[in-house]
């Protein structure tokens, strides 16, 4: 039998569901690359994963409101079946009965033959409900917003403390949108000439950056993954606002650099690029799964003078650099169109243990870094307590640190009173990124 995408979109939803410690991403990753879709269903599987994911809170609000018993109690097979049933109802472009009819089906499909008159009386209820009738049993607040918004109710209460409603509606609009895609043209491999026609060669629309030339949006990526020239080291995909945060480091050749932080390794990959090979670059991470994603990226793009070091950058000693670029870990909030889940896997409470992480890597690096050198400390969060807050708090401790204002030209409109690099989602077109550039005094 041919694989169905509303059965894997369920079977990724319900592994979601039951065990938290899992990303949306490598689950759907995963499961796309064992079954036989064609790239058509590929994305449709994508689009209702990732909508569910994102709008989780919203859709389990049209449920409530017509579910008979405690619907937060339902089982976990339940719940999911609901959601991808609501979410082509209601969000997608699939004809009401087919999104009824199909969800139904999918229960006998995957074994929940017993839930098939649940999941249809409670879609044909929400077939005839909008969503102002759901918010208007809300009283205007944060509640409200929160399902308006779908997203949780203390990130919209601290979002509330300093954005205006305008602000914060644009920002949560953003983040329940599919995210933008980029391009990184490897100018070390390819012209832009060259590159520009291989695109069009694949039907792949883009608009090169104006910021960064070796930066192209584009529509739809997903098979570019499948070709030659991704195999070579074209190309990576990376969004333009870390693109700019790695061009602070100012990487130059000859240079030792440290990327604490590395995996990925997208940013470990541009500075080699734009140095043609000539700085040597140590990238670390404290995870050998992610710095596995590291090595391949070193292969694939042929990067010369790379070494990856498994070392935790809060504790452990960093070998002496020119320069030094923290990525560090973060709750995120930059990146949630990015990373659909990663709303729902935060708290508020998270915010301490963050700032003690970010407060140790700091610290301990600047002890590694040369006189006259420079240190780029980068979130992709929008949370003060983990941006200006954590550096003024700790600046004091960093012997003979100043901050030193991002100066670049082409950078102008992204950087803020004080100097630093700072990107809002909504306003630049580019996930939020915070950057500030720390120089040791001789």
């Amino acid at each position: 039998m041919a694989d169905n995408p509303r059965k894997i979109a369920y079977q990724t939803l319900l592994a979601a569901e039951k065990n938290t410690a899992h990303v949306i991403d490598d689950l759907l990753s995963e499961a796309l690359q064992k079954c036989s879709l064609n790239p058509q269903e590929k994305r449709w599987t994508m689009e209702l994963v990732y909508g569910v994911t994102r709008m989780k809170l919203q859709i389990d609000a049209w449920i409530e409101s017509v579910y008979k018993g405690r619907y937060r109690k339902a089982q976990h097979s339940i719940k999911s079946l609901l959601r991808i049933g609501v979410f082509q109802l209601k969000y997608m472009q699939t004809l009401e009965h087919a999104a009824i009819n199909e969800t139904v089906a999918l229960c006998r499909e995957v074994k929940q033959a017993g839930a098939s008159k649940l999941v249809n009386a409670v879609l044909r209820h929400i077939q005839g409900i909008e969503l102002s009738q759901i918010l208007g049993s809300f009283e205007e607040g944060s509640k409200r917003l929160s399902i308006e918004t779908s997203h949780p109710e203390w990130l919209i209460e601290k979002w509330l403390l300093r954005y205006s409603r305008s602000e914060l509606l644009k920002l949560c609009e953003h983040n329940n949108m599919p995210p933008r895609i980029w391009l990184r043209r490897n100018v070390s491999r390819v012209e832009h000439t060259d590159f520009e026609t291989f695109l069009e060669s694949e039907n792949v629309s883009y608009k090169q950056s104006g910021l960064m030339d070796s930066f192209y949006q584009i529509d739809s990526g997903g098979s570019l993954l499948n070709t030659n020239e991704f195999d070579q080291g074209w190309f990576s995909f990376q969004d333009l606002a870390a693109g700019l945060v790695a061009t602070l480091v100012e990487a130059q050749p000859g240079e030792v650099i440290v990327d604490a932080c590395a995996a990925p390794g997208g940013k470990m990959a541009l500075m080699s690029e734009m140095t043609g090979g000539q700085a040597r670059i140590l990238a670390c991470d404290a995870s050998s799964a992610r710095l596995l994603r590291v090595r391949q990226n070193i292969e694939r793009l042929n990067l010369k003078q790379i070494e990856v070091c498994q070392l935790d950058a809060s504790t452990d000693q960093i070998p002496e650099a020119d320069k030094i670029l923290l990525d560090v870990p973060c709750s995120g909030t930059g990146v949630l169109s990015r990373r659909p889940d990663a709303r729902w896997r935060r708290q508020d409470s998270d915010t301490v243990a963050l700032t003690e992480i970010q407060a140790n890597i700091l610290k301990n690096s600047w002890q590694s870094l040369k006189p006259g050198g420079v240190l780029v400390y980068a979130t992709c969060t929008l949370e003060p307590e983990e941006n200006w807050s954590l550096i003024d708090a700790q600046i004091s401790k960093l012997p003979a640190a100043e901050i030193e204002p991002v100066r670049a030209e082409n950078l102008k409109a992204y950087i803020d009173e004080r100097g630093a690099f700072a990107t809002l989602p909504w306003r630049d077109g580019m996930d939020g990124m915070f950057a500030v550039k720390i120089r040791k005094r001789v």
